[in-house]
């Protein structure tokens, strides 16, 4: 329920949420609460034309006036009417509607736009998470920014409805305050006394009824079940929803779809609590339903018999019975619905609050002034000078005391155990994080004083968890909309794809995958694989860094691909990382890591010499499985 995500919050800190919300829609369009407005207006005032039209019609023909008059009051009922109707629809239509679509896609890719562009080192600290989880619970409850615009243009009608019914009921008040008639203030008092008994009869039943119905949810299903029942049907039906299928062939494979079954539907329709407490919201749904429209109605009747006694008694004539009921009807009502849609907005309010305070997220890393030399000859050299690192949120090191010194054109191959720091070592060289000790230089220069967007283009990286885009294969080869096409179809055949590509139906146009374009051709983990690495040789840069990238890929192929990309990076600086050490043989340097320090460093043949070391136990922990018939590996 919505209840459970917020609590009762102070009047101010409501009004603060809601005029930060306000102000955020309004900066994304200035003219668009103007023109709602003024919509809403047209249609309160149609609505307000089309209750003095037809009071007065009555009071014609209660009156026995000529037909030539009244037949002027029914065109005007039929075309003013019709006008506002029309303005309100073309307002709505042409200007608003577009508007408001326009708002929630700048809205939600401003927040994809924040996500993406703000230092990586912040998505993985506690703060960022924690709200990321925020705002994830709070769009299970809720339509997000959409629920702003119609429930402040229920809002803004209420007002408007208040407004345009006060000035139909103020000429009439005024009358009978000066026609003096003893009966007035008498059946004035009664008037108030019994709509303000009915309104506070129906607040307070209705809000004994949703305790009731929040009680005994409480009570009947637990937060613990609501938050697994949530979490997992989310996870689940977003995945499928969004178009995830490949986890499918795991679901028929391993039989798991009453296990999927048991966290999600059934997890909910099994649970006797949950379904006493679904019969009994239901049954309190309905009560809270009926009061609420038996006392609006009661309202309605009241005002209309207070009226006409009035009439009776010769304060009222019979048009003015029809408006003042109305009128006054519509006032009462109006303030008792924006009361409810208030609410509504403050909780939308609060809910947004974490996007917000998303948007807010201030860059932590300093981006550097200093330009970075453009060198044709590629010679860079990147030392890192006693660096340790750990990880926001966590006390232990990922790097301690690290040193080391890249020099050009060289080929290096890390290796290690997982969790000893090769990843890491490659996100500080680019820079995605600043080590908290020590520093990293580049050609004698602390990396941190270069211009950050500039440094970052001086690096190809090809991660294990690399991601390819449901977009044509020359635009992910490119990371551009713009492909050089010949550029493009050589690092692919370089990268070992000139088979596939000859079955490519567009070439370098044919869309990946199936999220967009139904004619998406679905490609292997491998040819991912090589995708990704050739746009990493696209990209042209003086480092190019390898992690794992071919995990996915048989030893002997990973090795193939190694041993040609050796080739393909030239006079490049190439670090290979890989869990198995025979494919980083051809390497003439390695490195070996071991929980977050450099422990060794030299060639195959030279770190096998010592059998005390980390790489001889690593390397003939694995020997076993690459040794060849003949013995050799």
């Amino acid at each position: 329920m919505q209840n459970d995500l917020t609590s009762k919050i102070p009047f101010r800190e409501n009004i603060r949420h809601l005029k930060n919300l306000l102000a955020a829609v309004h900066g994304l369009d200035r003219s668009y609460f103007f023109l709602n407005i003024l919509r809403l207006l047209t249609d309160t005032a149609n609505g307000a034309l089309r209750l003095v039209l037809s009071a007065d019609i009555l009071e014609l023909l209660y009156e026995g006036r000529p037909m030539e008059e009244i037949m002027k009051s029914v065109v005007l009922l039929l075309v003013f009417p019709s006008l506002l109707t029309l303005a309100s629809s073309v307002l709505w239509n042409e200007f608003i509607s577009p508007r408001k679509e326009n708002i929630i896609r700048i809205y939600n890719g401003n927040f994809a736009a924040k996500f993406q562009s703000m230092d990586y080192s912040l998505l993985e600290s506690p703060y960022v998470k924690e709200l990321m989880e925020r705002i994830d619970r709070a769009n299970i409850w809720g339509a997000g920014i959409s629920d702003v615009f119609w429930k402040s243009d229920g809002i803004i009608y209420q007002i408007l409805n208040i407004i345009c019914s006060a000035v139909v009921a103020l000429p009439i008040l005024n009358t009978m305050v000066h026609s003096r008639n003893p009966w007035f203030w008498m059946g004035l008092v009664m008037l108030v006394l019994l709509l303000v008994g009915l309104t506070r009869l129906y607040s307070k039943t209705n809000a004994a009824l949703q305790e009731t119905i929040l009680s005994d949810f409480t009570k009947k299903f637990p937060i613990e079940l609501r938050k697994k029942y949530v979490s997992f049907t989310w996870y689940w039906v977003g995945r499928c929803m969004g178009g995830d299928y490949h986890f499918i062939k795991d679901i028929h494979l391993y039989d798991g779809y009453e296990m999927m079954k048991k966290y999600t539907s059934d997890n909910i329709r099994e649970s006797e609590n949950a379904m006493h407490w679904a019969r009994t919201s239901e049954k309190m749904s309905r009560k809270c339903g009926m009061i609420q429209g038996f006392t609006q109605r009661l309202m309605t009747l009241a005002g209309y018999l207070i009226s006409g006694a009035f009439c009776i008694l010769g304060a009222f004539s019979v048009g003015n019975v029809v408006k003042f009921a109305g009128a006054l009807t519509n006032i009462i009502m109006g303030f008792q619905r924006m009361e409810e849609q208030y609410k509504d907005l403050c909780l939308t309010a609060r809910r947004e609050a974490y996007t917000l305070k998303m948007f807010r997220i201030n860059d932590e890393m300093y981006k550097g002034q200093l330009p970075v030399e453009k060198r044709l000859d590629n010679k860079y050299e990147v030392e890192f000078r006693n660096v340790s690192f750990r990880y926001p949120g966590t006390d232990s090191y990922a790097l301690k005391h690290f040193s080391l010194k890249l020099t050009v054109g060289e080929r290096m191959a890390i290796v290690g155990m997982n969790g000893s720091g090769k990843t890491t070592m490659i996100k500080l060289l680019c820079r995605l994080y600043d080590p908290q000790e020590g520093e990293i230089l580049l050609n004698g220069v602390d990396i941190r004083k270069f211009r950050q967007d500039e440094y970052i283009r001086l690096f190809s990286v090809v991660f294990q968890d690399f991601r390819l885009l449901s977009m044509p294969l020359g635009q992910n080869v490119a990371a551009s909309m713009e492909t050089d096409g010949g550029r493009a179809m050589e690092v692919l055949a370089q990268a070992g794809l000139s088979e596939r590509m000859e079955q490519m139906p567009e070439g370098l146009d044919t869309w990946l995958y199936q999220e967009i374009q139904d004619e998406g051709v679905e490609i292997s983990g491998g040819e991912a694989q090589k995708i990704a690495i050739a746009r990493a040789l696209y990209k042209d840069a003086p480092f190019v860094l390898l992690d794992e990238p071919t995990a996915s890929l048989d030893p002997l192929s990973e090795y193939e691909i190694y041993s040609r990309f050796d080739t393909m990076v030239q006079n490049k600086t190439a670090i290979y990382i890989s869990h198995r050490l025979s494919s980083c043989r051809f390497c003439n340097d390695i490195a070996v890591f071991h929980e977050g320090r450099l422990v060794q460093r030299g060639s195959h043949e030279e770190l096998l010499k010592d059998e005390k070391g980390k790489y001889y136990e690593l390397w003939h922990a694995q020997a076993q499985y690459y040794v060849t018939e003949n013995g050799e590996g």
